[in-house]
């Protein structure tokens, strides 16, 4: 069964850290999956007031090889990055454990990422090779089996704020109590931009639902055979 660790980190750590501090406004929010151990593409969101100095910052930095803005919503910005993990410590020892980082977001001063283990022994070769390069991590929990895979938030700030006023307001009620315009109006923002939200929001929350049910059942079948 995998064992998954939340855990925080200074950002003074991190390649990501010294990128923020150009930028100590910013903050950062990985879409699901961070790979490590290759370099590869993933996702992530920004928010900052200053997309310019930020993209300037990962123009210039070695952990960065390369970086495409996708869209934006409201204050929040998605770019998809190719990372160089061999050039930051901490990744160097998820990559020698094959982790997958299930969340990471943070700042400057601080970063919180819940990591996934095959086993207990990669768990612990994982904190060897942190001590060993004085990387002080603080874990925070420890979860065991795939319902960790959901434990991080699975929405943006945007998209939160705008479910939450959907169920406040009615929307979401048989017959409705309100239009995506009267929710648009609210939130001083298109009503493009609330159906993209809202379509998006309940992908991943309907994602999440059935993956659930898929361990529960696998839970009670194991329970029923033995």
């Amino acid at each position: 069964m995998s064992i998954v660790l939340a855990l925080s980190i200074p950002g003074s750590e991190l390649s990501f850290g010294s990128i923020l501090e150009t930028v100590p406004e910013v903050h950062l929010q990985f879409d699901r999956v961070v790979p490590v151990g290759t370099s590869s593409f993933s996702y992530v969101w920004v928010n900052t007031p200053k997309r310019a100095t930020f993209e300037d910052a990962m123009q210039r930095h070695s952990i960065t090889e390369s970086f495409q803005f996708l869209q934006r919503e409201d204050d929040e910005l998605l770019y998809r990055v190719d990372w160089q993990p061999e050039t930051d410590p901490f990744l160097r020892c998820l990559g020698v454990v094959n982790a997958a980082v299930l969340q990471a977001r943070g700042a400057a001063n601080r970063w919180y990422f819940q990591l996934r283990f095959d086993t207990q022994d990669d768990v612990s070769r994982f904190q060897r090779r942190c001590s060993e390069r004085d990387i002080p991590i603080a874990i925070e929990q420890v979860l065991s089996g795939s319902a960790g895979e959901h434990t991080g938030p699975l929405l943006t700030p945007t998209q939160r704020q705008t479910v939450a006023l959907a169920l406040e307001w009615g929307y979401f009620d048989v017959p409705r109590r309100t239009t995506v315009v009267e929710l648009a109006k609210e939130l001083d923002v298109s009503d493009q931009a609330v159906s993209a939200r809202l379509r998006r929001a309940t992908k991943r929350l309907s994602q999440q639902a059935l993956s659930d049910a898929a361990d529960r059942n696998t839970s009670q079948s194991q329970i029923n055979r033995s």
